[in-house]
C-alpha cells in the first residue's frame, strides 16, 4: 500500500492546494495548533557542537515563549509592519524571536552569520529596519553601523561566553522572562500580510529584497511532504540560519508537527565527521544537505568514519541548492547501503516546486517532477511554452494552481514591487531566472543560470557584491567576478582585476609582490564582506571584455575559465 508521502497519493489528496483562511497567521494557526494537539511533542532539539549540552523545546514551550516574546517586542514599541533584522547563530531564540515578531505583525529579516557591518547596513537601509536581534558578536558588528541607519532598538540574545550584555542593548531572554507565562499576544492578521523578507544575490546591483506573505509559510507544507515529515520524526537541515534554506527546513518541520534538530558547527571549517556523529548518536530520520556536504561525505576519510559510525535511524536524504552530480549520488548510495539522495528545486522566492518524490522513479541528474500544488513549464523570454526537450526558462504559473499563492510577492526595485512575470496566451508565469529542459515523461532537467550568479559550495554570490568589495582596495581600478570550475565547490569565485595606475607599474606576473598583493586584497575583502564571497583566485589583466554600451561580458570570462580548466571539467563530468 502506498505511503502518505507517495507522489500519486499526494497529488490525489492535495492537488487543489490547501485551504488558507483570510486571517491566517503561522504562529497561531500552526504552532498554537500543534501546542494544543501535542503539547509535549518536541519542536526543537538543540545539541552543542561538541555534543556536551542539549536543549529541548516542546510545541507548548515554543507557543508560550513566542507569545511572551511578542509582548516583549510590543512593549519595546514595535508595531505591525515594522521590519527587524535578525542575525543569530544556530540557537533556538531565533525561532522564538521570529515567531514573536510575526505574532505582532512585525516582519523578521533574517541574515546569515557571515554578514559583516556593510552587509547589515545595506539590508537595514533597504528594509527600513526598526530593530535588530543578534548575539553579542553580531550586535557588535551592527553597532558599527547602527547610527548610520537610525536603529537604536537592539536586542541581544545571551549565549555562553559572550562577555555579558553590551551597553544600550536589551537583554532578549530577560525581556521574555519578565512577561508572565500564559500571556497571549496576537494582533489581527491577513494571509496577504508581509511575513518575512529575504535578501538574495543577483547579477547586478546589491542583493534583491524578496517579499514573502504569510500564506507562503503555510506553503512549506509541501516541502514537509518532500522531507517525509510527521509528528515524532527528527529532521536535520544543514543550513545556516539566515539562508532561505533554513526557513524551508524549519517551517516545513513545524507545519508537519515534527522535530527540527539544531547543532551549531564546530569552530573552524565544516568537517563531515561532526555530521556523521550526529546521525550516529540521534534518531535523525530525514536529512537535507547542499551538494557540497554530500560530496564531503563520500571522501575517502569520511567513508571510513561513516562505516565505523553508521546512522542510527536515517532513511531519507534530499539535496537542494544546486544539482548534485549523479556520480556522487551513486557513491552515497553505495556507502549507505541504498539511500538515494533525492534532488529538488525551489528558490528564496518560492517553496519547493519540483522534486524527486517517493513512488516516482529517480532519474539521476534530474530535478524530478513538479509538485502537486504547482503548474510548471519551460518557456521562452516572452512566456511562450516550449516543446518537450527544448531548453528555456524554468517558470511557475501564478494565475492558477494550488500553490500559486506560495510564490513571493515580488522584489523591491526603485520603490516598486516587481514579480518578474511574463504573460502569453492567457497564462501568467513567474520567471525563475534558471534554465532547464522538460522531457516527455514530465521530468525537469536543470541546465544552468541565465544570469551571472555564482554558486560556490551551495552559496549564491552576486558578482556585483564581489566587485564592489574589491573596489575598496586602492590597487583595484576595475574588476569582474565569475564562477570558475572547481572540483570541491562546483565553482569558486574568480576575479579578473585591472590594477590602478598607482600599482600598475609595480607588479610583475609571477613575482612575490604579485602574490603578496593578492593576499592583501583577499584580507581586505574578508574585512568588508562575508568570507564565502572571497575570490579564491585573482588574475590581473589589462582589459575586460565589454559590450558596446560598456557592460562587462562575464560570459566570455566564464568561457575562458572553462577552456583553461578543461581537465577539471573533465573530472567533474567523469563523476556524472
Amino acid at each position: 500500500m502506498p505511503s502518505e508521502f507517495d507522489y500519486a497519493t499526494i497529488c490525489a489528496k492535495y492537488g487543489n492546494g490547501i485551504p488558507c483562511p483570510d486571517d491566517f497567521s503561522f504562529p497561531s494557526a500552526v504552532v498554537d495548533k500543534w501546542a494544543q494537539a501535542q503539547p509535549d511533542q518536541l519542536a526543537f532539539h538543540w545539541v552543542s557542537h561538541d555534543f556536551g549540552h542539549e536543549r529541548k523545546m516542546t510545541y507548548a514551550d515554543l507557543s508560550d515563549l513566542s507569545h511572551r516574546a511578542a509582548r516583549a517586542f510590543a512593549d519595546s514599541g514595535l508595531v505591525k509592519g515594522d521590519r527587524v533584522l535578525i542575525q543569530l547563530p544556530r540557537v533556538l531564540e531565533f525561532w522564538v524571536a521570529a515567531l514573536g515578531l510575526m505574532r505582532i505583525g512585525a516582519v523578521p529579516v533574517p541574515g546569515t552569520s557571515l554578514l559583516v557591518g556593510k552587509d547589515l547596513e545595506f539590508r537595514a537601509t533597504a528594509a527600513r529596519a526598526q530593530a535588530f536581534v543578534g548575539d553579542a558578536e553580531s550586535c557588535g558588528r551592527f553597532g558599527q553601523v547602527a547610527h548610520k541607519v537610525g536603529v537604536s532598538r537592539v536586542f541581544q540574545v545571551r549565549t555562553d561566553g559572550d562577555g555579558g550584555l553590551g551597553e544600550g542593548r536589551i537583554d532578549f531572554q530577560q525581556a521574555v522572562e519578565r512577561v508572565a507565562k500564559g500571556t497571549k499576544c496576537d494582533v489581527e492578521h491577513r494571509k496577504s500580510d508581509l511575513a518575512i523578507i529575504f535578501f538574495t544575490s543577483g547579477t547586478t546591483g546589491q542583493p534583491k529584497m524578496v517579499l514573502l506573505e504569510a500564506e507562503y509559510l503555510l506553503g512549506h507544507f509541501i516541502t514537509g511532504l518532500w522531507y517525509r515529515l510527521k509528528p515524532g520524526k527528527l529532521f536535520l537541515c544543514m543550513a545556516d540560519l539566515g539562508w532561505a534554506k533554513a526557513t524551508y527546513g524549519s517551517f516545513a518541520t513545524l507545519n508537519m508537527g515534527a522535530t527540527y534538530f539544531v547543532q551549531p558547527p564546530a569552530p573552524g571549517n565544516f568537517t563531515p565527521n561532526q555530521l556523521i556523529d550526529a546521525l550516529h548518536r540521534y534518531p535523525i530520520e530525514s536529512l537535507c544537505c547542499p551538494p557540497t556536504i554530500y560530496r564531503s561525505l563520500v571522501s575517502s576519510s569520511a567513508k571510513v568514519y561513516y562505516k565505523a559510525h553508521p546512522p542510527r535511524a536515517l532513511n531519507h536524504c534530499v539535496g537542494a541548492g544546486e544539482p548534485l552530480n549523479p556520480g556522487v549520488i551513486k557513491e552515497f548510495r553505495d556507502l549507505t547501503g541504498g539511500l538515494e539522495v533525492k534532488d529538488g528545486y525551489g528558490q528564496s522566492e518560492t517553496v519547493l516546486c519540483i522534486g524527486n518524490w517517493e513512488g516516482v522513479e529517480v532519474r539521476e541528474g534530474s530535478m524530478g517532477k513538479v509538485g502537486p500544488f504547482f503548474i510548471a513549464g519551460i518557456v521562452d523570454d516572452d512566456g511562450r511554452e516550449l516543446a518537450t526537450g527544448e531548453e528555456g526558462s524554468i517558470a511557475i504559473r501564478t494565475d492558477t494552481g494550488g500553490g500559486a499563492h506560495w510564490i513571493f510577492k515580488g522584489y523591491v526595485k526603485n520603490g516598486k514591487v516587481d514579480k518578474r512575470e511574463r504573460s502569453h496566451g492567457g497564462k501568467t508565469w513567474y520567471m525563475t531566472g534558471d534554465r532547464g529542459v522538460l522531457d516527455k515523461d514530465g521530468y525537469f532537467w536543470f541546465v544552468g543560470r541565465d544570469d551571472d550568479v555564482i554558486t560556490t559550495s551551495g552559496y549564491r554570490v552576486g558578482p556585483f557584491e564581489v566587485e564592489s568589495a574589491l573596489k575598496l582596495h586602492p590597487a583595484v581600478a576595475e574588476s569582474a567576478a565569475v564562477g570558475s570550475p572547481d572540483l570541491a565547490r562546483g565553482e569558486l569565485v574568480k576575479a579578473f582585476v585591472i590594477l590602478s595606475e598607482e600599482y600598475r607599474d609595480k607588479i610583475r606576473p609571477g613575482t612575490k609582490d604579485e602574490k603578496d598583493l593578492i593576499l592583501d586584497i583577499q584580507t581586505m575583502f574578508k574585512q568588508n564582506t562575508g568570507p564565502y564571497k572571497v575570490p579564491r583566485e585573482i588574475e590581473f589583466v589589462e582589459t575586460l571584455p565589454k559590450t558596446v554600451s560598456g557592460k562587462i561580458r562575464r560570459v566570455e570570462l566564464r568561457d575562458l575559465e572553462k577552456e583553461r580548466k578543461k581537465d577539471v571539467l573533465q573530472q567533474i563530468k567523469s563523476k556524472l
